[in-house]
């Protein structure tokens, strides 16, 4: 039976916290530690109005957002294409991703899955209203790749 309640979204969400917390945390700790972002953002807090040291603040900021971002995709592409086919988060609160018609997902099903997600939260995070305008209650990187969130 497919979940498409409160219930439901609240579960997804605290198993994507679940699964992101470890993976920003060690993103953190090794751009922080050993590349040197503590020294940037120290300069940056210190001198907000320097057009310079705010520039090359963004640009390390942005390395690390689109580093995380790429680990995220793997660690979420590797989990629910693998032989567990369920990242961490999933299974402490008991859900899974499958394909519409109930299917275990590859790996190519889980990439496209989760590239959509980014795609999804583009626009302003858009893409996540989109249960609210279609009768399948489906957020749109799930119509995108043809997967629904169940309940085990």
């Amino acid at each position: 039976m497919i979940f498409t309640g409160a219930q439901m979204k609240i579960r997804r969400l605290l198993a994507y916290i679940l699964d992101v917390i470890p993976i920003t945390i060690f993103v953190t700790a090794y751009f922080w530690y050993f590349q040197g972002f503590n020294e940037t953002f120290t300069l940056f807090i210190e001198n907000q109005r320097d057009l310079a040291i705010k520039a090359m603040f963004l640009e390390e900021r942005n390395v690390i957002r689109n580093f995380a971002s790429i680990l995220c995709i793997v660690y979420f592409v590797i989990f629910e294409g693998s032989n567990t086919k369920n990242t961490l988060g999933k299974s402490i609160l008991r859900i899974r991703v499958e394909d519409a018609d109930g299917n275990e997902l590859t790996y190519k099903q889980s990439l496209s899955r989760n590239i959509a997600k980014f795609l999804s939260i583009l626009p302003g995070g858009l893409g996540l209203l989109y249960p609210l305008f279609n009768k399948e209650r489906l957020f749109l990187h799930e119509k995108i790749s043809k997967t629904r969130v169940r309940k085990l």
